[in-house]
């Protein structure tokens, strides 16, 4: 049986941290995935641990921050800056118990170029070097996730290559694999999912159209979501599955209440 879970992209970047964990707890979560902006308030590590452990919610996993991020920046002063910047959420998930730190391989501040692609590869290994030792010593994973080539050259987007990079490293070190990413840059989200086979740590279930990255709830787009799930139970993947839906014009209780019936709905063995 998968253990779901819900990412609070529908709450927003503004929403009190208690009022996240709360709607994702009505909604009959047992695990989130926070975003950074959920650790933005001044509250203290064991102040949201009590909230976590009052409801009854796992922060399993948390989003490093996106916004201006480059871990494969060319600027090696710009990249360790930005290594450092999500190195700072590391201590806060692993007082909080968490599992791993999604993050993102490359960013598109400076745009891409072929030419470019082996050195902004090397760029992200080193930013690699300087979160592994961190990560591991807090016991806290990283996950590497597939990304939108966006029309541009831009490295590490396909899971073969992707797969290539962390198995280089040790178990500290996995891939987040986001459906809707792969389907829009035209790759079988099923076949992805097993070339990230046994270093699979972390999912970012979302449909899409092929088109635009909409994070909708599955169903609505166009992916074939029982090839997906057929994939992830073939690579026995034990992770959560985490719906990252946005909201759209829905409420964050209305959009959390959707995920739960299709995790239902695919529990009872009724894939969308």
């Amino acid at each position: 049986m998968p253990e779901f879970s819900i990412a609070t992209k529908p709450w927003g970047q503004s929403a009190a941290f208690a009022d996240v964990v709360a709607g994702v707890a009505a909604a009959g979560f047992g695990q989130c995935e926070l975003s950074a902006a959920n650790l933005a308030d001044d509250a203290s590590d064991g102040e949201r641990r009590r909230v976590l452990n009052d409801h009854g919610v796992w922060a399993r996993t948390l989003h490093s921050p996106m916004d201006d991020i480059d871990l494969s920046s060319l600027d090696e002063d710009a990249r360790r800056a930005d290594a450092g910047a999500v190195a700072a959420y590391l201590e806060p998930m692993a007082a909080l118990g968490g599992f791993a730190v999604i993050v993102h391989p490359t960013g598109g501040r400076d745009g891409f170029r072929e030419e470019d692609a082996a050195r902004r590869t090397d760029a992200f290994r080193r930013s690699l070097d300087d979160l592994c030792a961190q990560a591991d010593q807090l016991g806290v994973r990283l996950a590497c996730e597939n990304l939108l080539f966006k029309s541009q050259p831009r490295p590490l987007c396909r899971m073969e290559e992707l797969r290539a990079l962390v198995d280089d490293y040790p178990s500290t070190i996995g891939i987040c694999f986001d459906t809707g990413h792969a389907h829009n840059n035209g790759l079988d989200p099923a076949d992805e999912a097993r070339i990230a086979g046994a270093r699979l740590i972390a999912l970012h279930l979302q449909d899409t159209d092929g088109a635009v990255d909409r994070h909708w709830a599955p169903g609505r787009g166009t992916i074939t979501w029982p090839h997906v799930l057929a994939a992830l139970i073939e690579i026995q993947f034990r992770g959560a599955w985490t719906f990252e839906i946005a909201a759209n014009d829905a409420s964050p209780a209305q959009v959390a209440a959707q995920a739960r019936r299709i995790a239902d709905s695919w529990s009872a063995g009724r894939p969308t």
